[in-house]
């Protein structure tokens, strides 16, 4: 038996006049919204909004010329080649365009916005941008679209101001929430000075580590808004093709280690494998938590990863797992001017960024991945990854670059005579690093041995060779066997 037809609403046994009257009543920028709503109201309301949205467009961008330039707006137009050509315009300009459009409906419009938190304010140019939304709204892209904007902007107002449907590139840097609202000094929440904190092993002080922080271990309803927010634009961002983001955070200490993902988290890993279309993904610093990994969509090709001391070893062993199905170039940076202690409570060289205890092979050698995914990669920049302290007290996978390189074959000749330069580099410093602390923990065994030598007349004019070749024994842990 098949299933009642769902009943009509209220809004469908009206008649189209009655439908238009009631719109009448709806502002610039609650009209537009019912566009999506359902295929009545779309059908219904299309006509009645493209008419209005012709109207008002033109004559809201021309008030705007009176009082002054919308800062920011470029105009693309299409050479005769086909290529976009980017060309910074006033609205006076923008206004012949759209005339044009709404005259002929030949010519395509798209623009590129740079947007802060004046120019969508209602003091700045939000009722300009909404009414650009609304003639958004009743054109195809084909014809008009605001298809790329950079922002400083909490996300969800982008999505309220912006068509961001069309959306194609996205440089949107916005600020984040603590993860949760722990105290800014280790005295508000371990007591670092106490007789049990001081006399315990280190096992022990991560017990009474845990305890002191398992009442801050759930994130803030704060930064779960934020995450919600990100999540419902790239939601409704299908169409993007590049996209960088700029998370500011400024609490960076006492991140501890996750468990599970919060579901907030987990919606947001799925809508970025729906990013189909994107092809160039940058990621400044890290995203609501040090250990979270976004997946990258396979149709990523060029993956840009900056500020990367913030990074936990939970993120790079979900990076080295990811399928990178078609990456071509992995850009990687730091800033050498960050504090690399500002993360921790103590035991600063014993510790991940999360907080998790380091083996004692990653205290002398960092940790190592094992393998990556990653391959296909025709370019790998690797810069400014290492200083004295960079793997040691950062959480940088000591053996990423052999990985890459032992996966990705196609790497060209400039990117391995590249890699090869940073890898002696780091190679030197490591080893200079480990003569200084040798010469400085083996001076008396070394001394010991030389004496040796000395009174079983095995004395020679020059002993710096015999004193040297003492010390590189012990540099690769093989000390004078005993007989």
């Amino acid at each position: 038996m098949p299933s009642p037809k769902s009943p009509l609403s209220h809004f469908q046994v009206l008649a189209p006049e009655l439908v238009f009257q009631i719109c009448s009543y709806l502002d610039k920028e609650d009209l537009p919204n019912l566009l999506p709503t359902c295929r009545y109201l779309h059908n219904a309301v299309s006509g009645y909004l493209r008419d209005e949205a012709n109207r008002t467009t033109v004559n809201t961008l021309s008030e705007a010329v009176s009082r002054d330039n919308l800062l920011g707006i470029e105009f693309t137009r299409k050479a005769k080649s086909g290529k976009d050509v980017d060309t910074r315009i006033g609205l006076g300009v923008l206004i012949e365009a759209l005339e044009t459009l709404i005259k002929h409906k030949t010519k395509v419009v798209t623009i590129a916005m740079k947007a802060n938190a004046y120019s969508i304010s209602s003091d700045g140019h939000r009722d300009l941008l909404l009414t650009l939304k609304a003639f958004s709204y009743t054109r195809p892209a084909s014809e008009f679209a605001i298809n790329s904007i950079t922002a400083e902007l909490p996300p969800d107002e982008i999505a309220k101001v912006f068509d961001v449907r069309k959306l194609t590139r996205l440089n949107l840097s916005f600020h984040v929430k603590p993860w949760s609202q722990i105290p800014k000094y280790d005295s508000g929440v371990l007591n670092i000075e106490g007789a049990e904190y001081r006399n315990a092993t280190i096992e022990e002080r991560q017990i009474l580590r845990a305890n002191a922080y398992k009442q801050y271990e759930e994130p803030s309803p704060e930064i779960i808004a934020d995450i919600a927010s990100l999540n419902k634009l790239l939601v409704r961002a299908q169409s993007l093709e590049y996209l960088q983001l700029t998370p500011i955070m400024y609490h960076y200490k006492k991140f501890r280690p996750l468990e599970t993902l919060p579901s907030e988290l987990e919606e947001l890993k799925e809508t970025f494998i729906k990013l189909k279309r994107l092809r160039s993904f940058e990621l400044d610093g890290f995203l609501f938590h040090i250990s979270f990994f976004p997946p990258i969509p396979e149709n990523v090709e060029r993956l840009s990863l900056k500020n990367i001391q913030y990074y936990s070893k939970a993120w790079w062993m979900e990076f080295a797992k990811h399928k990178f199905t078609n990456l071509k170039e992995l850009q990687l940076d730091y800033d050498p001017v960050f504090r690399q202690y500002s993360m921790y409570e103590s035991d600063t060289s014993l510790l991940h960024r999360d907080g998790t205890l380091k083996t004692p092979d990653e205290v002398e050698n960092g940790f190592k991945l094992g393998n990556v995914e990653v391959q296909g990669l025709e370019r790998f920049i690797h810069e400014r990854t290492h200083n004295p302290l960079f793997n040691k007290h950062f959480c940088f996978p000591a053996d990423l670059v052999s990985c890459i390189v032992r996966r990705n074959g196609g790497l060209g000749q400039k990117t391995k005579q590249s890699l090869a330069n940073r890898h002696a580099e780091e190679t030197i410093e490591r080893c200079r690093e480990r003569l200084e602390k040798v010469m400085e923990s083996c001076r008396d065994a070394v001394k010991g041995e030389l004496v040796s030598e000395f009174l079983e007349g095995n004395l020679q004019e020059d002993d710096l060779e015999k004193c040297l070749s003492f010390y590189v024994r012990y540099v690769l842990g093989k000390p004078r066997p005993k007989y």
